[in-house]
């Protein structure tokens, strides 16, 4: 693109131009002096890279000349204002962008399909700014909900750690956190999981779930609300043991949960508790299930279990 652009000004300087191509370039030279604007300017303006890419790489409206000795003088530093807008401008325009659900936040995207994506609590989630292609791909660390869009000819990939889901156009949750069983629930439509090697694993469809047990993908039935309830501020806990269920509330409220006792990992919690304060999960946990904790003075909370 700049090799085009220097021979457009050499034939321009030469006399060399068509009228098409004066015009381009007289405009841009326009707007370029339009307001003092400076290379740093033209890097972190996007509606002003969006007009650049419209005036000169796709013709112009504009038709008032410059002087042949202005733009002589202006050719030199022109070149030099290109050679830092234009890579900038192609990097801009199809680049990948990464989302991040820090400790204790859930994030909520808009992708450029128009689809929707939100991310749990110490999630990534990585994606085309256009998406274009025959196939509209997501990468994602951690658990995300997702209301697709529905487009039978442009498939919707979620590549993750042990996953790839493909779906045309539904709502479903991929759960794959480093060192924790991955899962796919299906909340409507249907939805197929292979691993990342694409060996087929299971086709779902509504209440539907995969996961892995000890390294084998399992097929289940489940209610699919229980498995995003999340997104609406809601803790779920589905036959979880207890490292597993300080594993999520670390996430969900940014807290540093130690346990000090042993714990049976055949003792699991189920149950559904308002996202509100850690101390009232807690409370619930210690009433239902006598699992006691303290708060100490460094921050730490401190989970004691009792024999189930």
């Amino acid at each position: 693109m700049e090799e085009k652009i220097r021979d457009l000004f050499n034939k321009y300087v030469d006399g060399k131009a068509s009228a098409k191509e004066r015009q381009v370039v007289e405009a841009f030279f326009e707007k370029m002096q339009e307001g003092g604007v400076t290379p740093e300017r033209a890097v972190q303006d996007r509606l002003l890279m969006d007009r650049l890419d419209e005036k000169v790489f796709k013709r112009t409206i504009y038709r008032q000349r410059l002087r042949r000795k202005t733009m002589l003088m202006a050719a030199a530093s022109l070149l030099v204002i290109l050679s830092a807008v234009i890579p900038v401008f192609l990097h801009f325009h199809e680049t990948t962008i990464t989302i991040i659900a820090q400790q204790g936040e859930r994030t909520r995207v808009v992708l450029p399909d128009s689809s929707m994506a939100y991310l749990n609590s110490g999630s990534a989630m990585g994606y085309s700014s256009r998406m274009r292609g025959s196939e509209r791909t997501v990468t994602l660390s951690g658990e995300a909900y997702f209301e697709v869009k529905h487009d039978p000819s442009k498939p919707f990939i979620v590549e993750s750690r042990t996953l790839k889901t493909r779906v045309l156009g539904t709502r479903f949750v991929v759960s794959d956190y480093p060192g924790e069983n991955a899962s796919v629930v299906v909340r409507s439509g249907k939805v197929g999981v292979t691993t990342p090697d694409n060996k087929p694993l299971a086709i779902l469809e509504k209440d539907q779930r995969v996961y892995y047990k000890n390294g084998v993908a399992m097929k289940e039935s489940v209610a699919a609300k229980d498995y995003y309830s999340w997104k609406d501020g809601s803790i779920v806990f589905n036959e979880a043991n207890l490292k597993q269920v300080i594993h999520i509330l670390n996430r969900r409220f940014n807290v540093n949960i130690v346990l000090t006792s042993a714990f049976d990992k055949k003792c699991t919690i189920t149950g559904s508790y308002p996202d509100q304060r850690i101390e009232d999960v807690l409370k619930s946990l210690q009433f239902i299930y006598g699992i006691e904790y303290s708060l100490e003075a460094n921050g730490e909370i401190c989970l004691k279990a009792i024999p189930c």
